[in-house]
């Protein structure tokens, strides 16, 4: 049996740099978003959650991925938490940054690097 599409489209989870980083992939659109939604409210329940999503290997986004972003980023806040996001994808960034839509997203270009461990004294 193969898994449902919004499970293959979260590739990654992990933690990183004191945030929890999730990789999505693949085509997020109507199809795929409600079960991304659930993985990522999961995800938001907690306070202080630091989420970053990277979104480097989606293959394309509609409105039902921007929607999913903005209810992430929403319960974030919420819970006195935030969510960032990493994209280089033209269309992709063309979409988040539409003037019309003003999503405001905090927009990184790459992965923050690992904070290098404190040298004891």
């Amino acid at each position: 049996m193969t898994p449902p599409p919004s499970v293959i489209c979260v590739k990654e989870v992990r933690a990183h740099r004191g945030c929890t980083l999730v990789v999505l992939c693949g085509e997020i659109d109507i199809h795929t978003a409600p079960g991304i939604i659930e993985f990522l409210d999961g995800l938001t329940h907690t306070h202080d959650i630091d989420l970053l999503i990277d979104l480097r290997p989606v293959d394309f986004m509609d409105c039902g991925g921007v929607r999913l972003l903005n209810r992430a980023r929403a319960r974030s806040r919420s819970r006195h938490g935030r969510l960032r996001l990493i994209c280089t994808g033209h269309a992709t960034l063309n979409l988040l940054r539409h003037p019309r839509l003003r999503l405001d997203f905090e927009i990184l270009s790459e992965l923050p690097a690992p904070v290098p461990p404190r040298a004891a004294a």
